[in-house]
């Protein structure tokens, strides 16, 4: 869901700002996913090529590796399918008046209704190259159905089902499940419409998609729901092997500004994402404008079959678990606190958040790991820092195991976990750096992005750092639509076996940023508030407040003016 945040300017002090140098770590290769950044077969070139803003925006990727090819232990790395998606603007019109938008201000940029945002890269060299197949609303089995994909998406890889079961000697299936809306509303006589989470599945390493098949089984106008997650349960031995598992978080009043009560929900899927049971309830139905809100959800299995899923509840990272295949779900356990970010980070304009990561050692049984970035400090030294948290009881108790993210990384944000079938314990993140704390704009600020490794549990790491040394990713180069804020989306993604880490990111270093957004986006700032916009989220302003001139892109911008893409970086 979207956080509606008026930007914060934090200073830091001269010594925080002196850890611009970064401390020594290997370099590893990272490749663009989306590449070329709009496909030949986009229905409109007139109207998108060149990529220009915001055709050229990609953000909040996610990344799987065939389940098959990790049981099959791919002989070289280069031998695994991965399939991959992000937030993906590269079919929506671009700025201003055109054969789509018609004739409407140049500083509109605005999501185009009817127009998807689930794109979808497929490599099957082990992610060295890749494919971009454009968006899931242009395979056929979406054109057929009564449903435009709305972003925030999640792919996963599990067995194939046959006829008799799931079998990874079979092959594998992916799952990409994200948020979609319907072409023509089902409601009050066609006046009113939902945010459901859909699911559509792959046999073919990503070629080719299934029709959507809504997961979120509580359908109702007022209800949006958003922020999904999924897993597969992908180990042999365990007595539910092939489910599907899909939690989200429903924010029951969408008419409340964002702060309706929000539960979080998990439903799951035995036959390969064909249907889904009904959604189960894992919490109270708090409410987030008073600090108790749910959000953020993971999930894992444990190699006995156990569900984890994990989410922020108020200050707290907690998780509940079912030992029955998804059936029936415990009390939420407490695993610690959580100090949510800054928000924005400081020296930036982009929204943030501190969701958790969750993932089980399917090496040694009992073994769970949590990660998360958490704000530690008091402004004006506040920095984020990620962490890493364990059970050695099937979730039942958890203690701190690791300060994973370094001082000299920079201010941590967006985490991901993985457990590789050996045990070895991978974390990626990203971490920004800027020259001012009071700030924001063009010039200003950088982020890298790292990889942390484990191979004795998490006791000690090593370190790489997968964007290259000489490259800047600026996010002041990144924007909303109605480009009040910077865009950086909600999270980042890492895989693991055990010869190789994929971990896939925002990255803005073919991007340019624009003065004159920058100027618009500190006047907000100044007298703000700022007001976020998602093609998913229903309270999304356009307008900007009174006393400021929204600049114009094709005009008032560079090209490359919010160029952002989906980097994946690649540690053997």
């Amino acid at each position: 869901m979207s956080h509606h945040v008026r930007a914060r300017l934090v200073a830091l002090p001269v010594a925080a700002l002196a850890c611009l140098a970064l401390t020594p770590a290997a370099h590893a290769a990272d490749v663009q996913a989306n590449s070329p950044q709009v496909p030949a077969t986009t229905p409109f070139p007139a109207d998108t090529l060149p990529p220009v803003f915001p055709t050229n925006k990609q953000n909040e990727p996610s990344i799987a590796v065939s389940a098959a090819d990790l049981t099959a232990g791919a002989a070289a790395p280069d031998g695994y399918h991965l399939v991959a998606g992000s937030n993906d603007e590269q079919e929506q019109p671009r700025c201003g008046p055109g054969p789509r938008r018609g004739d409407v201000p140049a500083s509109d940029c605005s999501f185009f209704p009817g127009v998807g945002t689930d794109g979808v890269y497929t490599s099957s060299d082990g992610g060295r190259t890749w494919t971009n197949r454009g968006l899931l609303d242009d395979q056929p089995s979406w054109k057929a159905a009564n449903f435009v994909s709305d972003g925030d998406p999640v792919i996963i890889s599990g067995p194939k089902p046959t006829g008799a079961g799931f079998s990874l000697a079979a092959g594998a299936r992916f799952y990409y499940v994200g948020l979609a809306s319907q072409k023509v509303s089902t409601f009050n006589g066609g006046k009113g419409g939902s945010e459901v989470i859909v699911a559509s599945h792959s046999d073919d390493n990503g070629v080719t998609w299934s029709k959507p098949v809504v997961a979120s089984t509580k359908t109702n106008p007022i209800t949006f729901n958003d922020k999904p997650s999924a897993w597969v349960d992908r180990n042999p031995s365990s007595p539910h092997f092939g489910n599907l598992y899909v939690a989200f978080t429903m924010f029951r009043s969408a008419t409340l500004n964002g702060n309706g009560n929000e539960p979080i929900g998990v439903t799951r899927s035995t036959n390969g994402g064909d249907t889904f049971g009904a959604t189960k309830q894992l919490s109270p139905a708090g409410n987030n404008g008073t600090g108790n809100g749910r959000q953020g959800s993971d999930i894992a299995t444990g190699p006995d079959g156990s569900v984890y899923v994990e989410f922020e509840q108020g200050a707290a990272q907690v998780v509940a678990i079912s030992r029955d295949g998804g059936a029936s779900y415990g009390r939420p356990i407490t695993i610690a606190p959580v100090d949510d970010i800054d928000n924005p980070i400081p020296g930036a304009n982009f929204r943030t958040d501190s969701f958790a990561s969750i993932a089980a050692d399917q090496s040694t049984k009992n073994t769970v790991y949590a990660s998360w970035t958490t704000r530690i400090g008091t402004a004006p030294a506040s920095r984020g820092q990620t962490v890493l948290y364990k059970s050695t009881d099937a979730g039942l108790s958890w203690s701190k195991k690791a300060d994973i993210s370094r001082p000299n990384d920079g201010y941590a944000f967006f985490d991901s976990l993985d457990v590789a079938a050996n045990g070895r314990v991978d974390i990626g993140y990203q971490a920004l750096k800027a020259l001012d704390n009071t700030t924001f704009g063009t010039g200003n600020a950088d982020i890298d992005s790292y990889v942390a490794r484990s191979t004795n549990g998490g006791t000690t790491f090593t370190y790489t750092e997968t964007t290259p040394a000489a490259s800047k990713s600026d996010p002041a180069a990144s924007a909303q639509n109605n480009l009040q804020m910077q865009f950086w989306g909600d999270y980042n993604t890492l895989v693991s076996s055990n010869n190789r880490t994929w971990f896939i990111y925002t990255d803005a270093r073919n991007g340019r940023g624009c003065p004159a957004v920058d100027a618009y986006q500190q006047s907000i700032a100044a007298g703000g508030p700022a007001v976020t916009e998602d093609p998913d989220d229903p309270n999304a302003g356009t307008d900007a407040p009174l006393g400021t001139t929204k600049p114009a892109p094709p005009t008032d911008c560079p090209a490359g003016f919010g160029d952002t893409d989906a980097f994946v970086g690649l540690v053997p």
